[in-house]
C-alpha cells in the first residue's frame, strides 16, 4: 500500500520527472526528482494498472510535455525546422531541452538559449542554422513587443525646420535591427514564399530590421549605409550627426573611387529611407533643442 504524502510534495516531484529529458529510467533517477523522492519511493507511489506500467502512467504526461515544448519551439523557428528536416529536428528538440530546460512560465521563452545551443552542437552548418533560428526568434519577439504609438503628423509637423538637424529619435518597442553572415533572411524570405530554390549556405553580409505595424510584423534587408543610419538613430544619435558619420564612413570604404556623384547618391538614397522609416511609424519619440536668438 502506498505511504501518505503531502500533495504538494508529490507534486513536485511530478513536475522533476515530466519536464526532465531523457529515459524514463533517467527522468525518475534525476537529482531534481531524487531530492522530492527517493526512486524507491516513487515506484510505492505510482501504482501500475492492468494496461500501463509506473513508468507508461507518467510517460504519457512527459510525451505530452515534450510535444508541447517542441511544437512551441516548432512554431518560433519553422525555416530552422524545414533546414533540419523534422526527424533531425525533433532529435535537436529533445537534445536541447535536455541541456536548457525550460523555466519560464511562458512558452514563448522556450528558445531562448537554442541558437547558443546549436552553435555549440556538432550540427553540419551550425553557424548557418545558428543565425537563422536568432533572426526567427528576433521576428518572434517583435510579434509579442508591447504596442507603442509611433509619431503622429502632428508632433512631426511641430518640429521647427532647425530643429531638425539635432532631432533624436526612439524607436517603438517592435523594432529589432538585425546584421548576420550568412543568408540567413534570403533562406527565410524563400521559405515564407514556398519557393523551391534556396540560397547555398555561403559567408555574406545580410543587414536588416523587423517592424511591426498594424498587427503585421514584416522584416526587410538594408544596404550597410542605410543599416547604419538606421541603429545610429535608433541609438539617439542626432539626425546630422548620424547622416555625416554614415557619408564617412561610406566615403572611407570607397576610398580613392569615392566620386562626387556617387556620394550625392548616397545621401539622395538614405534621405529617401529615412522618410520611409518616419511613413512606416518606425519611431515612437522624437526629441530637440530648440534654436532660441
Amino acid at each position: 500500500m502506498p505511504e501518505q504524502l503531502a500533495l504538494a510534495q508529490f507534486q513536485r516531484w511530478m513536475t522533476a520527472v515530466v519536464t526532465h529529458f531523457g529515459s524514463d529510467e533517467e527522468a525518475w533517477k534525476s537529482e531534481a526528482a531524487s531530492q522530492e523522492l527517493s526512486y524507491d519511493r516513487a515506484l510505492t507511489n505510482v501504482i501500475p494498472n492492468k494496461h500501463l506500467s509506473e513508468y507508461e502512467r507518467i510517460g504519457i504526461y512527459r510525451k505530452m510535455y515534450f510535444l508541447r515544448m517542441r511544437d512551441a519551439l516548432a512554431i518560433d523557428v519553422p525555416a530552422v525546422r524545414h533546414f533540419l528536416g523534422a526527424d533531425v529536428f525533433e532529435e535537436v528538440v529533445e537534445e536541447y531541452f535536455t541541456r536548457f530546460p525550460s523555466t519560464s512560465y511562458t512558452l514563448n521563452d522556450s528558445g531562448l538559449n537554442f541558437p547558443r545551443f546549436v552553435r555549440e552542437s556538432t550540427l553540419e552548418n551550425k553557424d548557418f542554422i545558428a543565425e537563422l533560428a536568432e533572426l526567427e526568434l528576433a521576428i518572434a519577439r517583435v510579434m509579442e513587443a508591447e504596442e507603442t504609438a509611433p509619431l503622429s503628423p502632428e508632433e512631426l509637423a511641430g518640429v521647427p525646420p532647425e530643429a531638425w538637424e539635432n532631432a533624436q529619435f526612439k524607436p517603438i518597442a517592435a523594432f529589432e535591427l538585425f546584421t548576420f553572415t550568412f543568408p540567413v533572411h534570403e533562406y527565410l524570405s524563400a521559405f515564407e514564399a514556398e519557393s523551391e530554390t534556396f540560397p547555398q549556405v555561403t559567408l555574406t553580409s545580410e543587414f536588416g530590421f523587423i517592424h511591426r505595424a498594424e498587427y503585421s510584423t514584416n522584416h526587410y534587408t538594408l544596404q550597410e549605409s542605410e543599416f547604419l543610419l538606421l541603429r545610429s538613430l535608433s541609438e539617439g544619435t542626432p539626425l546630422a550627426q548620424a547622416f555625416e558619420a554614415v557619408q564617412e564612413s561610406f566615403v572611407a570604404s570607397l576610398g580613392e573611387e569615392a566620386s562626387e556623384e556617387a556620394v550625392i547618391n548616397l545621401q539622395n538614397r538614405i534621405s529617401t529611407c529615412f522618410q520611409q522609416w518616419i511613413a512606416m511609424g518606425i519611431f515612437a519619440e522624437i526629441s530637440y533643442t530648440e534654436h532660441t536668438s
